[in-house]
């Protein structure tokens, strides 16, 4: 899946937590972070740190690949 903005990885972010049937608090002990901060990241919070999305998301079994654009996509 192609992501361009931090809502739309909060979208797969809660996709995927609720497809595992696991709570926001589960994640969140998992991260090491608050249950807030994982409901805010999946609201698409704009200033969250960068480890920290990376740390949850992966808790959730998603990981990012991301390589430069070939000049044609950059907006």
């Amino acid at each position: 899946m192609k992501v361009k903005t931090i809502r739309e990885i909060g979208l797969l972010a809660r996709a995927e937590r609720k497809r595992l049937g696991v709570s926001l608090q589960a994640v969140a002990e998992r991260a090491g972070c608050t249950r807030q901060w994982v409901a805010a990241l999946e609201a698409g919070g704009e200033r969250l740190e960068v480890a920290l999305v990376l740390r949850t998301l992966a808790v959730l079994g998603i990981h990012l690949d991301a390589h430069p654009s070939s000049g044609q996509e950059r907006s």
